[in-house]
């Protein structure tokens, strides 16, 4: 049972499908009774929610902010709904980078169910957004520039390499001649949402290299299935593909002199509360991340 009205709870469908009879399948009843609960919520906000289109259903303005809400509170109401649950359990807001779901996850204290964690992934402008406006409580997030309002508590560098599937690095070897490879093989590429690219586009800039982009994407995931496939590379960060490199799914072939690394950084706000025991959890899992070069255990 929801604290909330069927009302809000089917709008919310609605928007989801942006479709009153595909909300209507999923939610097993008739869309002329959704037609008529989209109405009554309507006259309950004085304000059209929804525009028919030939394409399904659109949200007016006002819908778009009741839909913002509704989404804050049904969020809200999840989250109170597991602290009560589990009375005992520490609960906490961390926003982290794409690789470290694997690591956060791997916490003994969420099999144990001491700790409660909604996890937000995102790109460390976004993630430091949230920060400061309270949204998130933790951030772990690469290249945080110093600002008052941010408590960096540890620190540690990841190198950045060439990324390539088994057998599919160019010829050669120096860094040189792994870059001038680029102009001439495909690549796959974080985009400029990612704090990694300035430091790669300086490097091409540097060695007068133009990349062959086969594309770009903010999605590290996303860049390392299609590396595995063979057909073309890319530029991570040890720590991006540490789980990939030790299961000889992916090579990552070193640049040192070229000095290309990222700031991993463990983050808070000044003003925030008492954190102390989950912040205790995630600075160990900090410390125990993997270093440049050292792969997982079998």
């Amino acid at each position: 049972m929801s604290a909330f009205s069927r009302e809000l709870l089917s709008f919310v469908e609605i928007s989801r499908h942006n479709s009153v009879r595909r909300a209507a399948e999923v939610l097993n009843v008739a869309p002329s009774a959704l037609i008529r609960q989209m109405q009554m919520l309507e006259r309950a906000f004085g304000a059209p929610l929804m525009a028919r289109t030939p394409q399904g259903s659109s949200l007016t303005d006002a819908g778009k902010k009741l839909l913002e809400q509704a989404t804050r509170w049904i969020d809200a109401e999840r989250e109170l709904r597991a602290v009560i649950s589990r009375p005992n359990a520490t609960g906490m807001r961390v926003g982290i980078m794409e690789c470290l779901l694997p690591f956060v996850m791997a916490q003994p204290e969420l099999r144990t169910g001491t700790l409660i964690l909604k996890i937000i992934v995102s790109d460390t402008s976004t993630l430091l957004q949230q920060l400061r406006s309270g949204e998130l409580d933790v951030v772990i997030a690469f290249n945080v520039m110093d600002d008052p309002d941010i408590h960096i508590h540890k620190k540690r560098e990841y190198d950045i390499g060439l990324i390539t599937a088994p057998g599919f690095a160019p010829a050669g070897g120096t860094e040189a001649d792994l870059l001038s490879a680029c102009a001439d093989l495909p690549l796959c590429l974080p985009d400029g949402s990612l704090s990694i690219w300035p430091r790669l586009e300086g490097a091409f800039t540097r060695m007068r290299v133009q990349p062959r982009v086969m594309m770009d994407t903010n999605s590290v995931r996303l860049i390392r299935d299609y590396i595995k496939q063979g057909e073309c590379m890319g530029f991570l960060t040890w720590l991006d593909v540490v789980q990939d490199v030790s299961s000889g799914d992916l090579s990552f072939h070193a640049l040192d002199n070229l000095r290309l690394n990222e700031t991993l950084c463990l983050c808070t706000r000044h003003v925030a509360g008492e954190v102390m025991p989950v912040m205790a959890t995630l600075a160990r899992m900090f410390d125990a991340l993997p270093q440049t070069g050292t792969l997982m255990p079998g």
